[in-house]
């Protein structure tokens, strides 16, 4: 059976029904529109999870830099701690004797008890001696146990090395915090420690890459990949190129296809 919508009451302007009443009577003015639809805030429909998944943008390749940036660094410092503590052990103060100590030690083996000598003369030649040696500590100003320029080298030194370590463990917690991901279509590089940053980059509109080996990294199986971007410590740096490379043609054909249709 066909229905035919039309206007069975001209005196009820604003209302729609059907001939056979098959549609019950409903007014105008209670239609809502979807486009003007007020859905609240930050609420979707069910429309959104399907576009979400119609999406062809799937997870291609993640990664994180390799710690093995820092050890060129990390080796450099040690080697300066070394040569810092070879100094100071090598040109550290010797202890000063003073000079009547000296000049008792060096008579003591050459003297020899010949005679006996009277208490009295002995008693005035413990005298004498007690009262020269008195007289020379006081001349002799007290040795100082360290020179000034081994104090300031020694200070100085601790205090690099504590900022040093302070910054390479900095270091260390940033290149971890550091999230190289990429997908069908973008690149993403997620950094910070605290606040976080994204920053997204379109394959299409990258490079072929640029791979930059150093000895320590090799050592480890990464690579520095520049492909309009810096992507540092990586794994199988090649392979990462190669895929950014092939997914950006993809995308590239895709995106003049959608233009031009």
């Amino acid at each position: 059976m066909t229905t035919t919508l039309d206007i069975v009451n001209p005196s009820s302007s604003g209302s729609v029904a059907n001939r056979d009443n098959a549609v019950p009577l409903q007014h105008i003015d209670t239609l809502v529109t979807r486009t003007d639809a007020n859905i609240g805030n930050a609420n979707v429909t069910s429309v959104a999870q399907q576009l979400l998944d119609y999406d062809t943008e799937a997870m291609v390749w993640q990664d994180r830099p390799h710690l093995s940036l820092m050890l060129s660094s990390v080796l450099k410092w040690v080697m300066i701690a070394v040569i810092w503590i070879a100094a100071l052990v090598l040109f550290a103060p010797k202890p000063v004797v003073p000079p009547t100590e000296q000049a008792q030690a060096e008579q003591a083996p050459a003297e020899k008890p010949a005679k006996k000598k009277s208490s009295r003369n002995s008693k005035h030649a413990k005298a004498e001696e007690s009262k020269a040696a008195e007289t020379g500590a006081a001349a002799q100003p007290a040795a100082k146990d360290e020179m000034p320029w081994h104090t300031i080298l020694k200070w100085l030194g601790m205090l690099v090395f504590a900022y040093q370590v302070y910054a390479h463990l900095v270091w260390a917690l940033r290149l971890k915090c550091i999230k190289y991901k990429m997908t069908s279509q973008r690149l993403t590089i997620e950094s910070g420690i605290f606040s976080k940053v994204n920053n997204t980059y379109e394959l299409h509109r990258l490079n072929a890459g640029q791979i930059h080996s150093p000895f320590f990294l090799r050592m480890f199986g990464c690579a520095n990949l520049y492909a309009g971007v810096w992507l540092s410590g990586i794994r199988n740096a090649e392979a990462v190129r190669d895929l950014i490379r092939n997914a950006g043609q993809i995308e590239a054909s895709r995106a003049d296809k959608a233009r031009f249709r």
